[in-house]
């Protein structure tokens, strides 16, 4: 008996069960929340060519061909010259391919597709929608973001199963889509199934992860250490570094890049390779040193220097180094003095300022002396490697201003009075110049965007890039109330445009500390 009706699309265990299935690739979600394996679908061909008994195959072949059918109000004289020019008639344009609301990749069949058969230029009407499930486009739009970085599109390329890398490419998209299309709010129907979908991708992913993890290899994967990297910016744009607490999924997620990086070692720092792989995580765990108030990595100096003795004839990592190398010292001297602030330790901060002040300033010359004999172009990794340079600084100056601001109300401090008024200016005049440099740097990342040019994918990795930055200048409070407001400006604009939540969801710089650090006294 022939099949009449609409061919199911469902996969084969859904329809062997008769339920509803969500044709989600790889796998569809009800097999999945069942813990069953999803067995596929049905090849594309067989939903298109079905068995049909004789009598059916009989009446088709009784029918006319579709070049000899006339248009209506035409007469069979104009239909056979028509027919003999027909060959030359410029073919109508494709069918558009629309997204559905519920994710789903829909051809209009509004327009005619043409067919050529011999010499003939035929317009059939489709029978039915052809639908594609968006999962199928998650890899390639994390490739078109992470266009730049050859590390991202050679986990692709080497480990294109059905393994981690693929689940946190469509927890990552799936997030990226959505921000776009609904930039400021969602149906509530829509909004819950999203978030349903969500957490199912971000569940398989940290399971695979959590699995591979407790294998002795698991650390060594370069997709393992790539999907926790992939984490963190899918918290970004989620907007989750907003939640400072020690138990945030980004702090999380970061503090687990350590953990993968300290049992990696330094071996694969002498590949290629392996520097490849290593910068983007390390970069994400000096940001939330940084961001923390708290020390790198105790192997921090071991991994630099086994990159720098790897450095002859990869001479690109020399500007990430010594970067690396100074955020090394502003974390340390970050995390000294918010330890005196909070244990309101007055002798010891009075003892340890001279010293604190005086390894920010070497710290800082040093590098500035490195980029004196190896000057950096425009480029916009270069770009964005200065950019966190400079966050460092105002994240650092604002911390000796604290520290200042505490010792003015100790009246048996060592250091002058006047001497701390002076280094407070100081404070504020080295961190001013950063935060101006900060905002001078993003338009050459951002600036192609604002003039009009169509957005893609690719944009959001330049935005992800340059968020820190422009955070640092908005919530710190020594920088002035105009760069401040600017900052504010270039992030609202990431976060609308460029579906970046975090953009959106800055922390203020509201921190537990003494009263006397925010007021200063006699200043």
């Amino acid at each position: 008996m022939p099949n009449t009706g609409r061919p199911s699309r469902d996969c084969h265990l859904c329809r062997q069960r008769r339920v509803k299935c969500d044709l989600a690739r790889p796998a569809c979600q009800r097999c999945i929340k069942y813990g069953a394996q999803c067995p596929g679908y049905r090849d594309q061909q067989e939903l298109v060519f079905r068995n049909a008994d004789p009598t059916a195959v009989k009446k088709r072949q009784k029918r006319q061909p579709l070049s000899q059918i006339q248009s209506p109000g035409t007469s069979e004289t104009s239909s056979s010259s028509s027919s003999s020019s027909s060959s030359t008639a410029d073919p109508a344009p494709l069918p558009v391919l629309k997204v559905t609301p519920n994710g789903e990749y829909v051809f209009d069949t509004s327009a005619d597709l043409f067919l050529i058969d011999g010499g003939h230029c035929h317009a059939p009407t489709l029978s039915r929608p052809v639908f594609e499930h968006w999962t199928v486009h998650s890899v390639p739009i994390i490739l078109n973001v992470y266009s730049n970085l050859d590390f991202v599109k050679n986990m692709y390329r080497d480990f294109a199963d059905d393994g981690p890398l693929v689940w946190a490419a469509h927890l990552f998209s799936r997030t990226y889509v959505t921000n776009l299309q609904y930039p400021t709010s969602l149906y509530r129907d829509a909004h819950q199934e999203t978030q349903r979908e969500l957490s199912t991708y971000l569940g398989k992913t940290l399971s695979l992860v959590s699995e591979a993890l407790k294998t002795p290899e698991g650390a060594l994967r370069d997709d393992i250490l790539a999907t926790v990297w992939l984490l963190t910016n899918y918290e970004l744009l989620v907007g989750s570094l907003s939640r400072t607490e020690t138990l945030s999924p980004w702090h999380l997620h970061a503090r687990g890049l350590y953990s993968i990086l300290k049992a990696r070692g330094t071996a694969p720092l002498y590949t290629n390779h392996g520097r490849m792989a290593f910068w983007p995580a390390f970069s994400m765990v000096q940001i939330q040193a940084l961001v923390s108030n708290t020390e790198c990595p105790p192997e921090s100096e071991e991994w630099l220097n086994a990159i720098k003795a790897s450095l002859q004839g990869h001479p690109g990592d020399g500007l990430g180094v010594a970067i690396s190398a100074f955020i090394v010292k502003v974390c340390s001297v970050q995390a000294r003095i918010f330890s005196l602030l909070r244990r309101r330790d007055f002798p010891a901060a009075s003892r340890e300022y001279p010293d604190l002040f005086d390894q920010l300033r070497t710290a800082e010359k040093e590098f500035e002396d490195w980029l004196e004999s190896n000057p950096v172009g425009n480029h916009v990794l270069e770009v964005y490697a200065i950019s966190l340079y400079h966050s460092a600084i105002v994240k650092a100056y604002r911390g000796i201003e604290l520290l200042i601001n505490f010792l003015t109300h100790y009246p048996p401090c060592q250091v002058p009075l006047e001497q701390l008024k002076e280094d407070r200016e100081c404070c504020f005049r080295m961190a001013q110049d950063a935060a101006q440099s900060i905002l001078e740097g993003v338009p050459r990342v951002l600036g192609p965007l604002s003039s009009g040019k169509e957005k893609s994918p690719k944009d959001v990795f330049d935005a992800l890039r340059v968020i820190w930055p422009l955070i640092a200048v908005y919530v710190m409070s020594i920088c002035r109330p105009e760069q401040r407001l600017a900052a504010e400006g270039l992030l609202f604009y990431i976060g609308r445009e460029l579906g970046v939540r975090q953009a959106l969801n800055t922390y203020p710089d509201q921190l537990t500390l003494p009263q006397e650090a925010t007021e200063p006294l006699g200043v």
